[in-house]
């Protein structure tokens, strides 16, 4: 019950996080677009796309680094938790350097003969590329500071330090109109120092708060762990850069066949996923700590619960927030953007369709991860998801829209689900059969039935903002009426009732008091 409460707490507390950011992100990204204009806003999310295939590793070693470090908590084993640390440290310095140096040496050749630039863009575009170069080496360099916060479940400073981030965004954001020339220059420079800021707080926070975690160069001779967290780091993120190889590289095809300015609706779409993700990654944020420490004390069962709890929340909570953004999209962007790029609506809508789709293996992610042999699995996976990009290119080849171009991510992603269940399955814990009918088919029906319900208003009603409040209420009603009813387990209802009669209680005696 005890480790039940942390979950929910920490779940609480990052849903809280991610509420506060997204209103200050959606309100940041009209202000960027405006005061850079759709070319140099485009040109900005093509850039820094190309950086983000790679500081999006961040996640991908976060998660690589909390494994070794909550199997090692779950182990007891203070020495080796401290090896863990400190070999962390070292990889991702060394990682985070070699990385830049490779980005700086290819940087000539993406801006003069990759990417479809704009002459009078080529300066701005080369010190945007080097800006978000140490944007990138900050990041990395954090991994282990953030593996640490997220092993040891401390997710309210991982929040508080989210909210900081996000402001200091906003404050850049509005400190752009005050400028009347060089806006996208000044942009790129003040996100790395942003970037360098935030390193600085996480490290000075993580050494006062966890003293029995210090440097020492002599725990950089156990070679043998030290290979060990380099490899599994390796396909770990060699598997996060197939995902962001697949998004960056569509980025760079549209880019080819087309102009920046596609790129601006592809970023504002990207982006608008992002912060649904959010949502569902807090579920995974929260649970992946408990689920890899019962890999380090063998316990199979409580392992299995939590990757089938991560996956059904994970898809109910994109589902919900997804659904009425989806249907509502068209008048949800003419408010929040005023100008809406062309194809921003068509992309947004097959982005969100993707990651549905890829939220229904997300606990079988997790529980195959935490057992450490992922080779042959991440080389599966990242030939199936990187198959879209000469597909897409093919396809867009012979004329077609845009937006096929991502429909065929959707697809690859079908495939990538598939070969989860396949390795999964090979895990004597979790049995495919009983995962998809508990984990899986019931959300998916609910999504498809809110759906259809929310469609059909939008036939009745004329478009409006009392038809959004409506649709967001009915959304809301359904989701929360019929997953209490029909996708929770009793066990699961019955604590659900048993911490809102603990708040009731708690509310009473204060109010007594």
């Amino acid at each position: 019950m005890q480790a039940t409460n942390r979950i929910v707490f920490n779940t609480v507390v990052l849903y809280a996080k991610i509420a506060i950011s997204m209103v200050i992100s959606l309100y940041t990204v009209p202000l960027v677009l405006h005061a850079l204009g759709e070319s140099d806003y485009g040109l900005f999310n093509l850039i820094s796309g190309l950086i983000a295939m790679l500081a999006f590793m961040n996640g991908a070693m976060t998660l690589s680094t909390q494994r070794y470090l909550s199997v090692t908590i779950g182990e007891l084993n203070t020495d080796k938790l401290l090896q863990v640390y400190n070999l962390s440290l070292l990889l991702h310095f060394v990682l985070g350097f070699v990385v830049v140096i490779a980005m700086e040496l290819l940087a000539p050749y993406l801006l003069e003969h990759v990417l479809n630039i704009l002459p009078g863009q080529k300066d701005v575009a080369y010190l945007l590329f080097h800006c978000m170069a140490a944007s990138m080496f900050f990041t990395i360099v954090s991994v282990p500071f953030d593996a640490i916060i997220n092993a040891y479940e401390n997710m309210l400073f991982f929040s508080i330090v989210g909210i900081l981030e996000a402001v200091l965004r906003l404050a850049l954001a509005l400190s752009l109109a005050c400028l009347t020339s060089q806006r996208l220059a000044v942009y790129g420079l003040c996100l790395a120092c942003i970037s360098l800021f935030i390193l600085i707080v996480k490290y000075i926070y993580c050494h006062r708060k966890y003293h029995h975690l210090y440097l020492s160069t002599r725990y950089w001779k156990n070679h043998r762990l030290m290979s060990e967290m380099f490899i599994y780091a390796g396909w770990n993120t060699l598997s996060a850069l197939a995902v962001v190889g697949r998004v960056q590289g569509l980025a760079i095809i549209l880019n080819h066949f087309f102009s920046t300015i596609l790129n601006a609706a592809y970023g504002i779409a990207n982006q608008v996923n992002g912060v649904l993700s959010y949502f569902s990654a807090t579920i995974q944020k929260s649970i992946n700590p408990q689920l890899m420490e019962n890999e380090g004390r063998h316990n199979a069962d409580r392992q299995t619960t939590l990757a089938y709890a991560l996956t059904k929340y994970s898809l109910l909570v994109l589902g919900f927030l997804a659904l009425p953004l989806a249907i509502e999209l068209p008048y949800i962007y003419k408010i929040w953007l005023g100008s809406v790029p062309a194809n921003s609506i068509a992309f947004t809508r097959a982005i969100i369709t993707l990651s549905l789709i890829s939220q229904t293996s997300a606990g079988l992610m997790s529980a195959i991860q935490s057992s450490g042999h992922i080779k042959w699995y991440t080389i599966s996976i990242c030939a199936t998801l990187l198959s879209t990009l000469p597909i897409a290119y093919i396809f867009l080849n012979q004329g077609l829209t845009p937006v096929w171009a991502l429909w065929l991510a959707c697809l690859t992603e079908v495939g990538a689900v598939v070969i989860r269940l396949i390795f999964a399955n090979r895990l004597k814990s979790i049995h495919i059969g009983d995962y998809l009918l508990k984990a899986v088919l019931p959300n998916l029906l609910l999504i498809i039935f809110v759906g259809a319900v929310l469609y059909m208003l939008t036939q009745i009603i004329p478009t409006s903002m009392a038809r959004l409040i409506i649709v967001i209420f009915t959304d809301a009603l359904l989701f929360l009426v019929l997953a209490y009813h029909i996708i929770l387990t009793p066990s699961e209802r019955i604590y659900i009732r048993s911490l809102i009669y603990k708040i009731r209680r708690r509310h009473e005696k204060m109010a007594k008091e």
